[in-house]
């Protein structure tokens, strides 16, 4: 009976060590086989920031957004264009029956100013002919050079539809800017989500090959101890179809990681405009999951209620429409215009003849009598007004309940992580225990891949999770119209 027990113990400490030579071959193995080591030269890591770089400077989208900035440069300019001098020339002659009828030539340099909505001009008029009109007269064809200025004395002196194009010019230069950040906070959120889901996806995929490569050594090792008669042939056939199912989830994460490396390739583009693809070789970097942003939910408040272009539209929105309803409140004056323009006749003294001889002077008075359409303009303005305030208000609530919402999903799925965290942890403790157990003959090959299949299961979770906390943070940003951070 002693001999017995004594052989039987032999037979255990045999079955332990070729055991745990077999569980060192398949670790040592699997570290030089591992396609992804933590460690290697041969990855390279690409970081989020280093994506944002590259996508800001070579993105269509951002470079469609760098445009708008661009194009409002050219509105402005467009619009100061209004105040150009301007210089015109006019000549008309006619000759009949050898006879030279008349001949007409007028040159003239306009300087609109701002002050006042005056325009300043400049010019010189000689004309002659047998058939001249009298008023065309210069002098018996010696010339006429002249000065002239005129005057708005009620619509048009305070602000005219030049002016109102410049003020609203400037207006939708900083509008076009707000635009400008919101199409590319909006490609940062974007290029965030993609990023997060290749690294889940990544992730998972490592997860999956590491369980299929336990689970392949296992049945070897099962294999193995089946022929020597130590386990019954149906713990083989149990360890091959777990090693069957973890190459069957192995191969659908790896069309998962395929695609999300795709989806995220869709952002890189060179230099020329040319589309380029997300290296293989390529993993997504590891940082630290904890939220440790300083700023606290009333401080993105503050920050989304300034600076974030939704609101920043809107609020250039309503000084364009201040400046409309100051021209349409312009436009219930009536017009009166001023014109004069000094005529120099040679030998006359400037001082003493200005407003006494040789000048033109002309007033314009027009005044609709019902002024039904500049009352209606009026109150067209001030509706619109009303309905770019009422839209500011509630996209401040939508802004900030949205921005809510957002904050404590993240500090939910903080501590969810450290949960998540510690149970990996303790999954994994008892994979090793389970493993222990199984060394010294207490377990069995079903009860350690019911461990291996929990830990995988809880890592992928893990993963999951991480993946969420990031895009929250993302969202976050994005829901306080803050960039890259």
């Amino acid at each position: 009976m002693r001999k017995a027990l004594n052989n039987l113990r032999e037979k255990s400490k045999f079955k332990a060590f070729a055991f745990c030579l077999l569980f060192l071959g398949f670790f040592l193995q699997n570290a030089w086989a591992n396609p992804y080591p933590a460690d290697s030269d041969s990855i390279a890591v690409l970081s989020l920031d280093e994506l944002y770089k590259q996508i800001l400077e070579n993105h269509p989208i951002a470079r469609q957004a760098y445009l708008l900035s661009e194009n409002a440069k050219q509105q402005l300019r467009l619009s100061r264009g209004f105040f150009d001098p301007k210089i015109k020339s006019d000549y008309d002659t006619k000759e009949f029956k050898a006879l030279d009828y008349y001949t007409l030539w007028k040159s003239e340099l306009q300087v609109p100013v701002w002050i006042g909505g005056i325009d300043l001009r400049a010019g010189y008029e000689e004309n002659s002919g047998i058939n001249l009109d009298p008023e065309n007269d210069t002098d018996s064809g010696n010339g006429l050079p002249f000065v002239g200025i005129s005057v708005p004395i009620g619509r048009g002196m305070f602000i005219d539809e030049r002016r109102a194009q410049l003020k609203q010019a400037v207006i939708f230069e900083d509008m076009a800017e707000a635009e400008r950040v919101k199409m590319l906070n909006k490609l940062i959120l974007q290029v965030a989500k993609d990023y997060w889901s290749w690294y889940f996806y990544h992730s998972q995929y490592l997860a999956q090959e590491r369980g299929f490569d336990i689970a392949r050594f296992f049945f070897r090792s099962v294999k193995i101890q089946v022929e020597q008669g130590d386990l019954a042939p149906i713990d083989s056939v149990e360890a091959k179809i777990v090693m069957q199912q973890r190459e069957i989830d192995l191969k659908d994460a790896e069309v998962q990681r395929e695609n999300a490396r795709l989806v995220l390739s869709n952002h890189l583009w060179g230099p020329d405009t040319q589309p380029l693809e997300l290296p293989l070789n390529i993993s997504p970097a590891n940082i630290p999951w904890e939220y440790d942003n300083p700023q606290s939910l009333e401080e993105l408040k503050d920050f989304a209620l300034e600076n974030h272009p939704e609101l920043l539209k809107l609020r250039f929105k309503n000084e364009q429409l201040m400046v409309d309803r100051r021209l349409a409140r312009e436009m219930l004056k009536p017009k009166l215009n001023l014109n004069y323009n000094f005529l120099s006749r040679s030998g006359t003294d400037f001082d003493s003849r200005l407003f006494t001889e040789d000048y033109k002077l002309g007033i314009r008075f027009e005044m609709p009598l019902f002024m039904r359409k500049e009352r209606a303009k009026i109150q067209q303005v001030n509706i619109k007004i009303d309905q770019n305030q009422l839209e500011s208000r509630q996209k401040e609530r939508e802004i900030i309940n949205h921005l809510n919402t957002r904050f404590n999903m993240l500090l939910t799925l903080n501590e969810q992580l450290k949960l998540q965290n510690d149970m990996v942890e303790n999954y994994r403790i008892m994979v090793r225990g389970e493993r222990q157990k199984f060394r010294a003959g207490e377990s069995s090959v079903f009860y350690i891949n019911v461990r291996e299949s929990k830990l995988i299961e809880a890592e992928v979770k893990l993963y999951k999770m991480r993946y969420n906390f990031a895009k929250s943070i993302a969202e976050m940003r994005w829901a306080a119209g803050q960039g890259i951070q």
